[in-house]
């Protein structure tokens, strides 16, 4: 599966926002900030990164199906001209 230049940017802002978040979460980064400030800036941080992460993985899957979506087109394309010159060999 090939996978474009911009799921791999996706995936890895992705998985930086999730460590981020997890890191304001934990108290690791910005220790000095009001704890409820830090922790509802790390759930958004966390949340975004997750969706992100969803949305690269169904993004992944889709590109995956239109490959095999395409390899059943090229086979079936394959079989009709393969029948097509057993017929006219007849």
């Amino acid at each position: 599966m090939k996978m474009n230049g911009a799921l791999y940017i996706n995936t890895f802002s992705a998985i930086v926002s999730v460590v981020m978040g997890l890191l304001l979460l934990i108290g690791i980064v910005l220790p000095q900030i009001e704890t409820t400030s830090r922790l509802v800036f790390g759930a958004i941080f966390l949340s975004y990164g997750i969706y992100r992460l969803l949305n690269v993985q169904s993004k992944r899957r889709a590109i995956k199906q239109e490959e095999e979506h395409e390899r059943m087109k090229k086979a079936q394309e394959e079989l009709i001209l393969k029948l097509r010159d057993s017929e006219n060999n007849k």
